[in-house]
């Protein structure tokens, strides 16, 4: 099957621009009251008068100044060149609940020597496991304001396992509390205070 295609009409931009510049009804603007625009420019003179004489000196310098500041070209900040590093880091994620990582020795990877675990035993209070520990109460007494309503830091029972890991300093960083399949931590935020994920 055989179409014919049409060609593409030749449009003159510039004589539509011409037709519809004299489609215009320019005979409006001849008939905008001058009363009108003056009355506007006394009401703007009489603003400009009101001002202090200070101010009106400073804003006949700053207007002109912004204005020239404005219509220059500003110059563009070069953005700085980071070539990316496309090499792929192997990483090993311990994915087991605390509990199992307890019993699970695992030989191959290296024992982390910033964390320290801790089995609640009978009668054990968290002020008695921070002692125990050589926590400072300082940070107790900060994460006690942050344990929220479901108190997983004063409800602690006999068998419960507490981790504590320490930052470079040797302070406490973290605090994971684990009870029953889900564990609760407690983090070091930037200003020094605790934060809580579920």
């Amino acid at each position: 099957m055989n179409r014919r295609h049409r060609k593409k009409q030749k449009v003159d931009h510039v004589q539509v621009l011409k037709d519809k510049w004299q489609a215009l009804d320019l005979s409006r603007l001849k008939q905008i009251d001058l009363s009108r625009l003056s009355a506007i420019r006394d009401k703007a003179k009489a603003l400009w008068h009101r001002l202090p004489r200070l101010h009106r000196r400073v804003l006949s310098v700053l207007i002109p100044v912004v204005i020239v500041l404005m219509l220059l070209p500003g110059q563009k900040a070069e953005a700085p060149q980071v070539t990316p590093t496309n090499q792929r880091v192997a990483v090993s994620v311990n994915t087991a609940p605390l509990s199992e990582q307890s019993s699970q020795v695992n030989v191959e990877e290296p024992v982390e020597t910033d964390w320290r675990e801790y089995t609640v035993k009978k009668g054990d209070t968290l002020a008695r496991v921070f002692r125990t520990n050589q926590l400072p109460m300082a940070d107790l007494n900060a994460l006690a304001r942050i344990e929220g309503s479901d108190k997983p830091l004063s409800r602690i029972k006999q068998g419960q396992l507490i981790r504590f890991k320490f930052n470079e300093e040797g302070s406490l960083d973290i605090l994971q509390i684990e009870r029953g399949d889900q564990s609760i931590m407690f983090f070091r935020l930037s200003d020094g205070g605790f934060g809580r994920s579920k």
